[in-house]
């Protein structure tokens, strides 16, 4: 048997570990916590959409929607944003949650599941807190503004991707006349 602490659920299943960290609604409200109100919406990507996301980005993804988590405060003003997404890590996804604010810059990150047997340090606060301030702008790499975790290098890959491709989309889909402006 498994045992669950309050921090995470694990259950064990033919390809290794699943571990659940946060549901999107726990998450989305860590990542805003001065939201009245937290609703979901779930927008499309068009396939036009995806194209285009995907030749700014230099690697295909198959998302058909996006799962966005958007935080209002008292007066229905909007706090920001939490964007649900899974990525590859090595072998299995990753359910990842990237907080943006109104200006589409990451305020947060937090892994929802993680389903490899390695490189779960991705997790960790000390890593996660690398892609606050980021955008669209920034390059979200490995040794050009993220550090790597040795032991988790495709896990970094895949959200560091995921980071970048949850900006141009949200961006895209909610400000679509701000992408390619500059400050």
């Amino acid at each position: 048997g498994t045992t669950a602490s309050a921090q995470s659920e694990a259950e064990e299943t033919d390809l290794g570990p699943v571990r659940v960290y946060a549901r999107p609604e726990q998450a989305s409200a860590e990542l805003f916590p001065d939201a009245a109100t937290i609703v979901l919406e779930v927008k499309s990507i068009e396939p036009k959409l995806r194209s285009a996301v995907t030749a700014t980005l230099g690697r295909v993804f198959y998302d058909d929607s996006l799962r966005v988590y958007i935080a209002y405060d008292q007066s229905d003003l909007i706090l920001g944003r939490a964007v649900v997404s899974d990525e590859i890590g090595k072998y299995r996804p990753i359910t990842f949650m990237v907080g943006l604010d109104v200006d589409f810059a990451v305020t947060g990150a937090a892994i929802l599941v993680y389903r490899e047997s390695r490189g779960g340090e991705v997790r960790r606060s000390r890593f996660l807190r690398q892609y606050r301030g980021k955008s669209s702008g920034d390059p979200i790499r490995i040794n050009r503004d993220i550090v790597n975790i040795s032991g988790a290098t495709m896990s970094v890959q895949a959200l560091n991707f995921s980071v970048r491709k949850l900006l141009y989309l949200t961006q895209a889909l909610y400000a679509p006349s701000s992408l390619g402006a500059r400050r």
